[in-house]
């Protein structure tokens, strides 16, 4: 399967059986900045911090070119979990078996990722400094945790990188919004774009920009711009599924969505993803 049939797949939720969220928008976008940084010739490894089932780590294993590698740290099944990762992992994770995971990727890949079955709090060790150039984080949703997280990927990204934080907008986890805006008021983190799902932003004021992130989404059929919403003295993109786009998704899903976000009986509306 081609990147762009797996993109197709995590469109029509009924066909798609890797348990997981990653939403059409995201996706896309993700897709749009390894298309940026290709272009620009920006290189390195692709890490990702919390796999669940594989859903997101499939679309990024796509992207990693050769002489790159895809990381994947995840807790899964493992006995080094501290109290809060094995509360917030009997609530909305149960189950989670790092066999599940290398299952669902390996059908859509010939070979595994690197995979680090342990705290992400131990990738400073093993992931050697400034050597990735995009750092998934959706691993913890403490704010203790999330906020180690965004400073394990601040000391991994190298020249171009980008951070992607998921959560950062989910109200029953403010602890994801606490670590992402604190670090964006030191005035080191640069936004460049967002969804209802996660916040995209560079550490590096001559990498990738709002205005080429903005450009590749403009080629992508299935993204549509918002505003550019201005945070304190940067700004930031705003981006959502084009009209049509929403209309192809599953039918279900969007009116799962509509009555999330407009109230029960609404009209169904595009709400973003």
């Amino acid at each position: 399967m081609s990147v762009t049939e797996y993109l197709e797949l995590i469109a029509a939720p009924a066909d798609d059986d890797v348990a997981g969220w990653l939403y059409p928008t995201d996706a896309e976008l993700l897709g749009a900045i390894d298309d940026i940084q290709a272009r620009a010739g920006i290189t390195g490894d692709i890490l990702e911090i919390g796999a669940y089932h594989g859903k997101s780590a499939i679309l990024l294993g796509y992207f990693a070119r050769r002489g790159e590698s895809l990381i994947v740290c995840d807790l899964f099944d493992s006995a080094a979990q501290d109290a809060d990762n094995q509360s917030e992992n009997a609530a909305f994770y149960p189950g989670l078996r790092q066999a599940d995971f290398e299952r669902n990727y390996l059908r859509f890949h010939p070979r595994l990722p690197i995979v680090h079955a342990r705290p992400s709090a131990e990738l400073g060790t093993l992931v050697a400094a400034g050597s990735c150039r995009l750092v998934h984080v959706d691993g913890g949703h403490t704010y203790d945790v999330a906020h180690a997280d965004i400073q394990t990927a601040r000391r991994l990204l190298g020249p171009g990188g980008v951070l992607a934080v998921d959560d950062w907008s989910s109200a029953h986890i403010p602890g994801v919004a606490m670590a992402f805006w604190s670090e964006y008021l030191t005035g080191r983190l640069l936004p460049l774009a967002f969804t209802k799902g996660k916040f995209y932003a560079t550490w590096d004021p001559g990498g990738v920009t709002v205005e080429q992130v903005a450009a590749a989404v403009a080629d992508r059929a299935a993204l549509a711009t918002g505003d550019t919403v201005p945070l304190g003295p940067h700004r930031a993109l705003g981006v959502t599924m084009a009209p049509d786009a929403w209309r192809a998704y599953a039918a279900s899903q969007r009116e799962k969505y509509s009555k999330l976000y407009s109230g029960s009986g609404a009209p169904e509306q595009m709400v973003g993803f």
